[in-house]
C-alpha cells in the first residue's frame, strides 16, 4: 500500500484571521470552502500543500492559545532558499519572529495563528 500526503487540518479560534495570515505571509490561496456536517472548512494551497482551516464548534473543548505545549499540530515548516531574505520579508509583512538561527542552525521560528509555530529552514 502506498500512502501520499493529503492535508493538514487546523482548528482556528479566528478563522478569517487565520485565512488572512496564510494569504498575506505565504501567498496562500483559498481553493474552496465546503460544509461538512455543519462545519465550515476552508481549503487552502500554502506552499504547494493543502491546509484545511475550520472554526471550533460551540461544544468543542479546544486548548486556548496560551503558548503551552499541547497535543496535535504545533508547527508548520517551510523550506526557503535564503533564510535572511525570507525572515526580512515576513517581518515586513508583520510576522512575529520568535527565534532566529538557534545554535547557529539555518532556521527561524515565527508565531502563527492559533499558537501554531511557523518554522523556516534554509535548504
Amino acid at each position: 500500500m502506498a500512502y501520499t500526503f493529503h492535508h493538514v487540518h487546523l482548528r482556528c479560534e479566528d478563522l478569517e484571521g487565520a485565512i488572512e495570515y496564510y494569504e498575506k505571509m505565504f501567498d496562500g490561496k483559498v481553493t474552496d470552502t465546503v460544509d461538512v456536517r455543519g462545519l465550515k472548512i476552508v481549503r487552502m494551497d500554502v506552499g504547494g500543500q493543502r491546509i484545511f482551516l475550520s472554526p471550533k464548534l460551540a461544544d468543542m473543548d479546544v486548548e486556548d492559545t496560551s503558548g503551552n505545549n499541547r497535543w496535535g499540530v504545533y508547527q508548520l515548516a517551510f523550506t526557503v532558499e535564503d533564510l535572511d531574505a525570507a525572515v526580512a520579508e515576513l517581518q515586513e509583512k508583520g510576522a512575529e519572529l520568535q527565534d532566529l538561527k538557534p545554535n547557529g542552525l539555518m532556521m527561524a521560528f515565527f508565531k502563527g495563528p492559533d499558537n501554531v509555530q511557523i518554522e523556516l529552514i534554509e535548504m
